[in-house]
């Protein structure tokens, strides 16, 4: 096992990530801490970090190291990005850290960055074509994706923090502050050569502004699930959002819901960055990445190489299942009985839309709620499954997953439908308690946990479903317990369930 503790110097914000790596190269965030140092405010005239900044920077990277060597980190990753990368005095900085605190510092070139936060979203992402942003505190890098490969990207020198002070963006904003603001966007913009190749292509986010837009949007819609990532909005929300800051002054701002108040008086600039890339490329749809810079840094060096995953999900699920230490042949003894379940009774369940991967997640880690107690362990696997990091999957799959997951043990497991009711429509909560009754069969299948059964053959009737199966030795105890769903199955399927 190991820990390792990565920090990202940015030109607003600095932050340390510390995960730890267990020897079957599973892994877990394990802590966190952001600082908000604002780096590349207040630089000299001739281009020189404040020495202010830099003090204020040295104590959080002060902090940070007194934090990994209390947790027992093995390896520091440190990186800083633009405002370090264009200081007349970045020399001075990293070897002050480097004096002071021992830690080696790696300035990041553009093309750099651009690759980290790609390998990060890419990696935690289930997508093929895009267009990533990610816009820092002096700059926002645009990648392009196709195919899961980099294509082309660009770091513009433009950010939070110059946008705000170049065109006076901090308080309410006046007609001429905002006109100069979007032509120099869309002179910028205009620069790019090979933009008309994003046309169309979802817009990925990455960075703290992209994550407050959504924290913003989903309060504003009363989107009652707390994840930023792979949170999905489109260009009028964007729009709408860039409309209500850019009246606001620097203490209404703090006001709004979702906004967090050190980020309030650099918004606006970075909102209006977005909206007209967005608006500029016709984005599909708009996603939020919780995944950027330090989760890149951190798969390159898991990873060993630069080649991205070819199954987001599944390498997720995998890695939840080792580190949480869960019996791996009953896992998969279950998924394989859900999956024959499933197809073999597709003229029963007449579900529309494939939820392989819904199925395969609740499945798979169905037992993980053990972690928290064995007892009543199907509503702990629920509330697990529904926060941990299952990338691939969007929220109404992941949370589709967690309520199938939790009908494994106790069919009285209540969906809140009042709760959820953006989220999740009728044909989704019959979705979720047909795969889950089918869940619950397949977890009886397999109570024994060395395989008995080993095959399993269904036949529909008019008025009946019958499962067939072949063991190794009587499985009287297995389907008297799997046929605890009947009742179940009849409401749903509308048929009798026979096993035998």
């Amino acid at each position: 096992m190991k820990k390792i503790g990565i920090i990202d110097i940015g030109s607003n914000s600095m932050r340390l990530v510390v995960i730890k790596i267990n020897d079957d190269l599973s892994y877990r965030v394990i802590d966190e801490k952001k600082e908000t140092v604002k780096l590349g405010m207040d630089m000299t005239y001739d281009g020189n970090l404040s020495r202010d900044r830099v003090d204020k920077a040295m104590i959080s990277l002060s902090f940070f190291k007194d934090m990994c060597i209390a947790i027992g980190v093995d390896e520091i990753i440190a990186v800083a990005t633009e405002a370090v990368r264009r200081a007349r005095n970045q020399q001075y900085f990293v070897e002050r850290a480097k004096d002071m605190l021992g830690i080696e510092i790696k300035v990041l070139s553009g093309k750099e960055e651009a690759f980290y936060d790609y390998f990060g979203a890419v990696n935690t992402l289930d997508f093929n074509d895009a267009l990533i942003m990610d816009i820092g505190g002096c700059s926002n890098q645009l990648i392009l994706v196709k195919d899961k490969k980099i294509i082309e990207s660009v770091s513009l020198p433009f950010g939070s923090l110059n946008l705000s002070e170049k065109f006076h963006l901090k308080e309410a904003v006046n007609e001429q502050n905002e006109n100069d603001f979007i032509t120099y966007l869309a002179d910028e913009y205009n620069k790019i050569p090979w933009l008309n190749k994003a046309k169309g292509l979802p817009l990925i986010g990455i960075g703290g502004t992209i994550r407050g837009i959504g924290k913003i949007n989903r309060k504003r819609n009363h989107y009652l699930l707390e994840m930023p990532h792979n949170y999905k909005m489109e260009i009028r929300d964007i729009k709408d959002i860039y409309e209500l800051v850019k009246s606001k002054d620097v203490s209404q701002k703090q006001k709004l819901k979702g906004l967090s108040k050190d980020r309030a008086d650099i918004f606006t600039g970075a909102v209006g960055a977005i909206a007209h890339l967005a608006e500029l490329c016709e984005a599909s749809e708009i996603l939020v990445s919780g995944s950027g810079l330090r989760e890149g840094l951190f798969f390159e060096y898991l990873f060993k190489d630069k080649k991205p995953l070819t199954d987001v999900l599944d390498y997720s699920i995998n890695n939840i299942v080792n580190d949480f230490e869960l019996d791996k042949l009953h896992a998969q003894r279950v998924w394989s009985f859900s999956k024959m379940l499933y197809f073999n009774l597709k003229d029963a369940h007449n579900i529309g839309e494939a939820p392989q991967k819904i199925l395969k997640t609740a499945s798979l880690l169905h037992d993980c709620g053990v972690n928290i107690s064995y007892y009543d362990h199907h509503r702990h696997s629920f509330y697990m499954i529904l926060n941990a990091k299952t990338y691939g999957l969007t929220h109404k799959e992941q949370l589709m997953a967690a309520h199938i997951s939790a009908f494994h043990r106790k069919e009285e497991f209540k969906i809140d439908t009042y709760k959820y009711r953006n989220i999740l429509n009728e044909a989704d909560i019959l979705t979720i308690q047909k795969l889950g009754v089918l869940l619950k069969i397949s977890e009886c299948l397999d109570e024994r946990l060395n395989g008995n059964i080993q095959g399993i053959q269904c036949s529909i009737d008019e008025d009946s479903v019958t499962i067939k199966l072949s063991s190794k030795d009587n499985p009287e105890i297995e389907i008297k317990d799997a046929l605890e769903v009947s009742s179940a199955f009849k409401k749903l399927f509308g048929k009798k369930l026979y096993i035998k």
